[in-house]
């Protein structure tokens, strides 16, 4: 009894108490008669009394429950059995249930009859069953709350062993808890001159969150704390044969103790063997059993307020639903308007029942307020079990069995069907718009195009007829042109097609191979422009600027005189070098987008005579020359491109009425080949090779070969053949005819085992070479019958006055195939010059009948017929473009002071004489002038070597000139090199002069060789073709000594026959 009287509150138990008190004195004074007062008494004044003290109770009383309860709450006065011990505690709970009690009428006047008091307000109904309600919560073990409760719910509430200590109130005070902290303003915060304010030792109890948050520590303050707020230290480990349990978590946080004790599981663990010793498996404790403590499911908090719905329909006499509609009586407007809308969604998708959560429905009030409108996803989040719920609603033809189903399937049909009637015209519609909206786009890309064309078409047009008369006015002032001053712009551009251009590696190094156009300065009045297809430095430019000042040193023999001739040559090159980089655009397309470059050129030709030489012409050849207004020396583009191509060619030399190797042309057509190529192996069966080359292609890349006669399984029986009919009965078709198809069955076979494309990368099978070969074009010929075949480049000049010279002529050399041009050796040595001029004047005039004026080179080849013992020299191709060879035959001349006579086939070359014997020979008395001397050359722009990208330009040059590789300016001989570009610096070209073709043919390779071995290591060979050229050029020597032996001997011979004539 004492420990209960310490724990309730004796406050307002004494003040209730006095209240009722002064409340029964006044009313036992209100029935006191005055006969038995005794005396006269002032009762007015004494109701007065009482009043004024019974409002001052009733007040206090009040800010008491305020205090207690946190609201204003009046709580009605009861009579004294109210006030008991066990029910006068007034510390409620943290969380108090929802769901109040509901005690009929009669008990509560039964037990709880209030007395009627003088308060000028009545309280209301709702407030006495909450103060009930918290009455009988806080005491349950009170004899009339127990009877109440069982007696209207049939509930016998447990009796508690241990009730929870109330707390005691000692002293109720109303207002701030807390002291004043010290908050720095927010002015001084952001001032950066404030004098921060010390810190004291209350402040600094709050913690550094709150100073934080006060501005007493600014917001970015490095804090270091002296002592850690977290101490490390070492983890208890259990061990593995000891029982882990899993504590459960509380239902509620509240709760001060749980009323439910978790259920313990025993779970066994196999045993698994481990595989290695010592090892366990990964994620498995070595245990036999494990105890796992599951928590258990948590207790319905009283306060939900959840109700069922059945078939749709609420029951409003059910007591959940009472106590929920009771509960939330102020919104209820808002709530029925929501429940019809639950109680139609269910009705529609006959749901038979639905437990719906009060709380969730009143949490979900404001959104159905603005939207009006219920959910399947809302419904679900007012569900207790959704899961089921929605498993059900998603039943296929769940919403046609609730109420209107039928209307409802009846409406979606219906809808459905119109929906795909217009689906199925919206998508006509749409493709049909799609299809206008294309054929509009086409035509007005057409249009545009078509209109491009037009404009383009009229262009060119205009710019071929400003060609044409300029090439008439070139060709009536070029007397005069020839021997004035003028300038020579110099484009070595290769004007082939897209496909071709876009085959070639290195296609800009290719256009740059022509250097030794510079040398055209050697007449003095003349002036070069180069357009340069790489971007030139310094070390470029000064070496090309050397070699060009030693014009007057070549002809004095001294190196002193040597002149700088800058102001005659400009390198130039186009911006839009670095701008169309992928491309693989000619020279002149990067010139004709390149305004800078046009207007420098127009600069450096204002008023003087100027003309335009180009490489392998190509149509932009003809905007740029009539940018720039001057002449081209060379045919229109569209002659060039028709008569340099392999069947063009043809035709030329056929006018001409020059040798030609048997073969065919313009074969377009698998079968026209197989045809004519079986005739063609019939009549001629001492052919052994035959050639296939495409039409665009050049230097090799557009040709195969094929070995047909030896691979022929008939090859026998028509040698038999031919040999019984002779040559002249086998050239009749009857004769031929049984051969001719059995070679045609045979060939289409042997081509597609046995013929191998010279290009391996690009033409890995025959197949690609034929598709490509029969795309543009191309013919087949015949391959010399001998062994040793000597290919030759003759180079000419066509001027606008129709004269025709020949300008150079050289034997080439082949270092990756017999088909590839590696270089040349100059003058040529291999045909009688008197032949070979006349052959190539004979070409020269059929290409001027054709129009063709400017530089075009001619190959030729020359080889021994074995069964004549004769030679012969055929016509194999033609090409209207500036060489090469040529660029190097210029380059020769310029540092020799030579003369090449191409009709004797000599290069002739003044002897220096040294000012010691100009005075001796002044002495005697014959004064003979200084003789020439003559020389040859070996050239070639197709060196390659990956190591030389290794080394810079000058290394080289040093390395070089230490091992005595360079030239020699009073003998006039020895080695020069044509370098390209800084960048990769993997490609060169080299021309060796000397005396006699022999020792500059080994100069050259002992070049090569020293070069190889000195950027070269044993196990970096790199990629090159120095060690084929060497091989050709010694497979050349060796042939070049057996010709000199052969022709020793004739000559012996001859002179023993005229020795012994005058014996006779």
């Amino acid at each position: 009894m004492a420990q209960e009287t310490e724990n309730y509150d004796p406050i307002g138990t004494i003040l209730i108490q006095v209240h009722e008190d002064l409340h029964q004195l006044k009313e036992k004074l209100a029935n006191v008669p005055l006969a038995e007062r005794g005396e006269t008494l002032d009762i007015q004044n004494l109701e007065t009394a009482i009043k004024r003290t019974e409002t001052g109770l009733r007040i206090h009383i009040e800010k008491y429950l305020n205090v207690v309860n946190h609201h204003v709450l009046t709580t009605p006065i009861h009579d004294g059995q109210l006030y008991s011990p066990h029910s006068s505690k007034w510390l409620l709970p943290a969380v108090l249930d929802q769901k109040s009690f509901i005690f009929p009428l009669e008990s509560e006047c039964k037990l709880w009859q209030p007395q009627h008091s003088t308060f000028p307000h009545a309280f209301p109904r709702i407030k006495q069953k909450i103060g009930l309600d918290v009455k009988i919560m806080q005491d349950p073990e009170n004899i009339h709350h127990r009877a109440a409760v069982n007696a209207n719910y049939g509930i016998s509430l447990p009796y508690i062993n241990q009730r929870q200590a109330c707390v005691k109130v000692q002293k109720l005070i109303k207002g701030s808890t807390i002291t004043n902290l010290t908050v720095l303003p927010a002015s001084h915060r952001m001032n950066p001159y404030f004098t921060p304010i010390p810190v004291l030792q209350a402040d600094a109890s709050k913690g550094i969150l709150s100073m934080t948050e006060r501005g007493l520590i600014p917001p970015t303050a490095r804090i270091a704390f002296q002592n850690p707020p977290i101490l490390p230290r070492a983890a208890p480990l259990h061990n593995f044969d000891e029982a882990h349990k899993i504590p459960s978590a509380a239902p509620f946080a509240t709760s001060p103790k749980p009323q439910q004790t978790p259920e313990e599981v025993k779970i066994a663990h196999r045993k698994k063997r481990s595989k290695g010793k010592g090892k366990r498996s990964r994620g498995l404790r070595d245990k036999k059993s494990m105890i796992v403590t599951c928590p258990s499911r948590p207790l319905k908090s009283p306060w939900d307020y959840d109700f069922v719905i059945y078939n749709g329909i609420i029951d409003k006499t059910a007591p959940d639903f009472l106590a929920f509609k009771e509960h939330f009586n102020l919104p209820w407007g808002s709530i029925f308007s929501l429940l019809e809308h639950i109680e139609k969604f269910l009705r529609d998708y006959a749901i038979p029942e639905v437990k719906i959560k009060g709380n969730n429905l009143v949490a979900f009030l404001p959104d159905f307020e603005l939207k009006n409108k219920l959910t399947r996803y809302d419904l679900l989040s007012m569900s207790e079990n959704p899961a089921l719920l929605q498993m059900m609603l998603n039943l296929p033809g769940q919403r046609y069995k609730g109420q209107y189903g039928k209307l409802k399937a009846a409406s979606k049909i219906q809808a459905t069907w119109k929906c795909y009637k217009a689906r199925k015209f919206f998508l006509m519609f749409r493709q049909k718009k799609w299809a206008s909206g294309v054929i509009a786009i086409a035509w007005l890309l057409h249009c545009h195009k078509t209109r491009l064309k037009k404009i383009l078409k009229e262009s060119r047009e205009r710019h071929l007829q400003n060609f044409r008369i300029r090439a008439k006015h070139l060709a009536a002032n070029w007397n005069r042109i020839r021997t004035s001053r003028r300038t020579i712009i110099h484009i070595p551009s290769l004007g082939y097609s897209q496909p071709v251009r876009q085959n070639i590696a290195d296609f800009n190094t290719k256009q740059n191979m022509q250097l030794g156009r510079l040398c055209d300065i050697l007449d003095a009045n003349v002036s070069v422009i180069y357009i340069c297809s790489h971007q030139m430095n310094d070390e470029l430019l000064l070496y090309y600027n050397k070699i060009l000042s030693l014009q007057a040193a070549v002809k004095s023999g001294k190196l002193e005189d040597r002149s700088d001739l800058q102001d005659r040559f400009k390198i130039i090159t186009p911006e839009a070098i670095n701008i169309f980089t992928k491309h693989n655009m000619c020279l002149t397309t990067h010139l004709m987008y390149s305004p800078k470059a046009i207007k420098r050129i127009k600069n450096l030709i204002r008023g003087k005579e100027a003309y335009m030489v180009s490489g392998f012409p190509h149509r932009d050849d003809l905007a740029v020359a009539d940018m720039l207004d001057v002449p081209i020396l060379g045919p229109e583009p569209a002659l060039a491109h028709l008569y340099s191509t392999k069947s063009g060619s043809k035709r030329v030399f056929d006018s001409a009425n020059v040798p030609v190797p048997p073969g065919i042309c313009d074969l377009y057509s698998h079968q026209q080949m197989i045809e004519q190529l079986s005739q063609l192996v019939t009549d001629h069966l001492e052919i052994q090779r035959w050639l296939f080359k495409m039409d665009y292609e050049f230097g090799g890349n557009g040709t195969a070969f094929c070995d047909i006669l030896s691979h022929l399984k008939c090859r026998k029986w028509v040698l038999k053949e031919s040999s019984r009919y002779g040559r002249e009965d086998w050239k009749k078709n009857w004769a031929q005819e049984p051969a001719l198809l059995k070679i045609s069955e045979e060939l289409a076979g042997i081509l597609a085992q046995h013929a191998q494309p010279v290009n391996k990368r690009r033409f890995p099978t025959w197949r690609k070479f034929l598709h490509s070969f029969l795309s543009q074009g191309g013919v087949a010929e015949a391959y010399p019958p001998a062994e040793s075949v000597t290919n030759l480049t003759v180079d000419m000049l066509i001027e606008p006055n129709g004269e025709i010279r020949v300008l150079s002529m050289g034997d080439q050399f082949h270092a990756e195939g017999p088909f590839i041009n590696s270089g040349t050796t100059m003058p040529q040595t291999s045909v009688d010059p008197q032949v070979l001029s006349s052959l190539c004047l004979r070409i020269g005039n059929a290409c001027k009948m054709r129009n063709v004026v400017g530089y075009f080179s001619i190959d030729l080849v020359t080889f021994i017929d074995p069964s004549t013992m004769e030679q012969h020299v055929w016509a194999i191709g033609l090409d209207i473009s500036y060489s090469d060879q040529l660029a190097l035959t210029q380059l020769t001349l310029y540092l020799t002071d030579g003369h090449l006579d191409c009709r004797f086939s000599t290069l002739k070359v003044p002897r220096c004489v040294p000012k010691k014997e100009k005075k001796t020979s002044q002495l005697t008395d014959l004064s003979v002038p200084a003789q020439a001397t003559h020389r040859y050359a070996v050239m070639s722009t197709q060196l390659r070597h990956n190591n030389l990208s290794l080394i810079f330009h000058y290394v080289f040059l040093q390395m070089c000139k230490a091992h005595g590789i360079g030239y020699d300016i009073q003998d006039r001989q020895g080695t020069v090199f044509i370098l390209y570009e800084h960048l990769k610096r993997d490609r060169l070209g080299m021309l060796t002069i000397g005396e006699d073709l022999q020792g500059v043919l080994m100069t050259f390779a002992r070049n090569l060789f020293i070069i190889h071995q000195e950027i070269s290591a044993p196990n970096m060979q790199g990629e090159t073709n120095f060690k084929t050229t060497i091989n050709d050029i010694e497979v050349i020597l060796g042939v070049t000594e057996e010709n000199k032996m052969k022709f020793e001997e004739e000559l012996q011979s001859k002179d023993n026959k005229n020795l012994s004539k005058p014996d006779r």
